[in-house]
């Protein structure tokens, strides 16, 4: 700092003399003494000419940084030795200025290298989205789900999944979307979320993209497993009696009795397992929908009139009430009516004294879809019959065939939408259905 003093004084000197040259003009102005003035006039105009030019290089050097930092240029520096510039002061401060945007500028590099270095650390895929579609940035685990080495814009994807082109196009902040991808490999499930991100200047959407296969083929096999489980379960028990019921009448072929009343059992039994199966099929071969549009508060009304609520209050809110329904009326008169007895069910299990309601509500989203909600106040269902509540047989009720759920279940998705337990408290048990 002290080798700049020499030329801050001579600024300071310039400026001295041009205040001392402007008084003493105006004096002699003044006083009419017009022969000196041929002296403080070219030192006047001397003090302004040093000025300017001081003026003028400071302009020259701020421009000469603004280009280089648009230009992504932080090479240069100014000399700073008053042997070889009047305006050493002023390069110094222009060298501190570019010192403090050099450190500003290495730290934006450290955490862009760090926000890289987590969206590389992460297991999902991660895209940064302008809105005409161009990927400002994506890490390693996109590229892999999407099979392919590099990508500058979702529109290189359309070739794989034009449903996924159009819901990277459309998909907002906050929302969770699930599409289908096909590379060589084969199908695979994608789920997308959204979130928004201010990044280099730009508005940008932030897409994650998970590859949910796995977790799809692992509760598949789960399903599966509790399938096979209730199945041998069943059979077997109807196979059981039938074997050794066979046994006893070979041993007692010749007393009429005994063979009537074995041939008796096995025909109940034979006819109990075939009841088994025909529910089987049932849950198994659902018919195509037939989709008509109709109102939602017709069917929950004539739902409502095939049930016997006894002493169980029912209330309906439908909103808005003229809501229509595309879907196969017949299919989701059967799930309401399914949804409706259980709720009743579930109240007639108590025996104290509490007032109990079976309700049921909708109402539509941002996105226009129904939700449907079936609720009743008739207690908790326990954690381990909740897990397996739509899975195909399994039942708790003594005469139950446990398909009614499972079939629901079905009958919704083929209608491309969704059924689940919402809510599962003492004070409320829900079941929501959520349809385009």
């Amino acid at each position: 700092m002290r080798k700049n003093k020499i030329p801050y004084r001579r600024i300071m000197c310039f400026v001295i003399l041009l205040v001392i040259t402007s008084i003493a003009t105006g004096i002699l102005l003044t006083i009419k003494a017009w022969m000196f003035l041929v002296i403080t006039v070219p030192l006047l105009v001397f003090s302004i000419s040093r000025l300017i030019n001081v003026y003028k290089s400071v302009i020259g050097r701020l421009d000469f940084i603004i280009r280089a930092v648009r230009n992504d240029d932080y090479s240069f520096r100014f000399t700073e030795n008053p042997d070889y510039t009047e305006n050493a002061f002023v390069n110094y401060s222009l060298n501190e200025i570019k010192t403090v945007m050099d450190e500003k500028k290495l730290l934006m590099r450290e955490d862009e290298k760090n926000f890289e270095l987590i969206m590389e650390c992460a297991n999902i895929g991660i895209m940064l989205l302008m809105e005409n579609g161009n990927i400002v940035h994506s890490n390693s685990k996109m590229l892999e789900i999407f099979s392919l080495h590099r990508i500058s814009h979702i529109e290189h994807l359309r070739n794989h999944s034009e449903d996924l082109v159009e819901t990277l196009k459309n998909i907002k902040p906050s929302e969770q979307k699930s599409v289908k991808y096909y590379t060589e490999i084969g199908e695979t499930n994608l789920v997308l979320s959204c979130s928004e991100i201010h990044y280099k200047g730009k508005d940008l959407r932030v897409v994650t993209v998970g590859n949910i296969n796995k977790e799809l083929d692992n509760q598949e096999v789960e399903v599966w497993e509790k399938l096979t489980r209730i199945l041998t379960h069943e059979i077997m028990n109807s196979l059981a009696p039938i074997t050794s019921i066979s046994n006893t009448l070979i041993d007692n072929i010749n007393d009429s009795e005994k063979v009537g009343e074995g041939l008796e059992i096995i025909h109940s039994t034979s006819d109990r397992l075939m009841q088994f199966v025909n529910s089987f099929r049932q849950v198994t071969r659902v018919p195509t929908p037939q989709k008509t549009p109709f109102s939602l508060k017709e069917l929950i009304d004539d739902a409502v009139a095939l049930i016997d609520f006894g002493k169980i209050k029912i209330n309906i809110n439908i909103n808005p009430e003229d809501t229509l329904l595309y879907a196969d009326r017949s299919q989701m008169s059967q799930v309401i009516v399914n949804l409706l007895k259980n709720a009743v069910e579930s109240c007639d299990n108590n025996t104290d004294d509490k007032d109990y309601s079976v309700e049921v509500q909708s109402h539509l989203d941002s996105e226009e879809r129904i939700h449907i909600e079936v609720s009743n106040n008739g207690g908790k269902i326990s954690e381990e019959i909740a897990e397996n509540i739509f899975t195909p047989f399994f039942t708790t009720k003594r005469d139950g065939s446990g398909i009614g759920l499972a079939l629901s279940r079905q009958i919704i998705r083929l209608h491309g939408g969704t059924i689940h337990l919402s809510k599962n408290t003492e004070e409320k048990v829900a079941f929501m259905i959520i349809v385009e």
